[in-house]
């Protein structure tokens, strides 16, 4: 079950959709997968809660909610109906906070975010701008945070939204572009879908602050991307639903951080002067996430 409107995003989703098709290429006569692509969250309480309903039998099933806007309602459902022996939940992105009875993961984007920060600070830009989805998605804020540990003080934050629609507000970031651009040498977009439109104007203007790409390689989308926060989230589900179809059970819940194979700062092919800062503030930036993480 994909996050609402997540799908063709060029990143995140569309790395997960990847994901599912290599898992279900291998285990095509073990496993039958169904996709669901829930146009609100709403519509996603549905799927789920309809799913809850079923009653309990011999098949073993997973229920995959590939986004953290799902809690609330898992939390909702959960609360009038119980899971019956056959059936798991895996969630993307949480932390679990209220202990519900399913399995979460976590992969971490403080420590490419503080290297992307410190490649700005120390290619001497001033005015950096992050631009997030909502204040309420706490993978994002992570980002936000990392960024901000990189590059020092002199960072601002814009919102899109208050909720998901963040994720799907392409246009209005076009739009917003312009005025941007004229106050801000940078910007660090963590908005999902909503990044497309950001890259879409660095195209079609002269000129265009320097940019970060989000979740995957993205810098064949604008030459002004200096490099991107890569998440590789396709592995992380190829490897928790093999093992689920193998032993019947999920991995433990667990945050994946830089020093992990699912997440890096990748430098774009045409900034490749930038490995050097990458290289010199790698352990630095692993060390910071992991305080991070920690509460240090």
């Amino acid at each position: 079950m994909f996050s609402p409107g997540g799908l063709g995003d060029q990143g995140y989703n569309d790395l997960i959709l990847k994901g599912v098709q290599l898992f279900k290429k291998q285990w095509y006569d073990r496993a039958d997968v169904y996709i669901y692509c829930p146009k609100t969250t709403e519509e996603g309480s549905l799927v789920f809660s309809d799913w809850l309903a079923k009653p309990e039998s011999s098949v073993p099933t997973l229920l995959v909610a590939a986004s953290n806007d799902y809690e609330p309602v898992m939390k909702k459902c959960l609360a009038q109906d119980t899971l019956t022996a056959n059936k798991q939940v895996l969630l993307f992105e949480s932390s679990n906070p209220d202990n519900l009875p399913i399995t979460t993961f976590q992969i971490s984007m403080f420590g490419p975010s503080y290297i992307a920060g410190k490649t700005v600070k120390l290619l001497g830009l001033t005015s950096p701008l992050i631009v997030l989805a909502n204040p309420n998605d706490g993978p994002i804020k992570t980002a936000a945070e990392g960024f901000k540990a990189g590059f020092g003080n002199g960072t601002e934050t814009e919102y899109l939204a208050d909720d998901w629609n963040g994720y799907i507000a392409a246009q209005q970031t076009y739009q917003k572009m312009s005025s941007w651009s004229s106050s801000h040498d940078f910007i660090f977009p963590v908005a999902g879908g909503s990044n497309a439109g950001i890259y879409r104007y660095s195209r079609d203007v002269t000129q265009s602050p320097l940019l970060a790409g989000m979740d995957v390689d993205q810098s064949n989308l604008s030459t002004y991307i200096i490099g991107s926060v890569i998440k590789n989230i396709d592995l992380t589900i190829v490897e928790y639903l093999t093992q689920w179809t193998e032993t019947g059970q999920l991995p433990k819940s667990k945050i994946y951080g830089l020093e992990s194979d699912y997440s890096d700062w990748q430098v774009a092919f045409g900034y490749l002067q930038l490995e050097e800062i990458k290289r010199n503030v790698f352990q630095e930036a692993i060390q910071q996430e992991r305080n991070y993480h920690e509460g240090l």
